[in-house]
């Protein structure tokens, strides 16, 4: 029988192999935390930039906002003019045709 396959026995667990792997474990938890600490940190600055950001913005907009004010006001100034205008010129025009035979 050449065609056997041999299994090995587990080697039997000792104190000091057990202690072993609870440090590899204790370890590895401890870097798996400072790295979670340190995602959490940069999570935090990401969403602090944001913050500016969005505050940035938000001033641009109100300056904008205040800009588009003033626009309106310029604009509704010059139509109350081109309305004054207007009925002067109508009024011209009609005593111009009233004096004509």
């Amino acid at each position: 029988m050449s065609d056997a396959i041999v299994i090995p026995f587990p080697t039997p667990v000792t104190p000091a192999s057990e202690q072993q792997r609870l440090r590899r474990a204790l370890a590895d938890l401890q870097n798996a935390l400072a790295d979670q600490k340190r995602a959490l940190s940069d999570w935090r600055f990401a969403m602090t930039e944001l913050g500016i950001g969005v505050a940035g913005l938000n001033q641009a907009l109100g300056s904008y906002q205040s800009s588009l004010g003033s626009v309106e006001t310029k604009l509704n100034g010059l139509r109350e003019e081109a309305v004054k205008l207007e009925c002067w010129a109508d009024e011209a025009l009609t005593r111009e045709s009233a004096c004509m035979p």
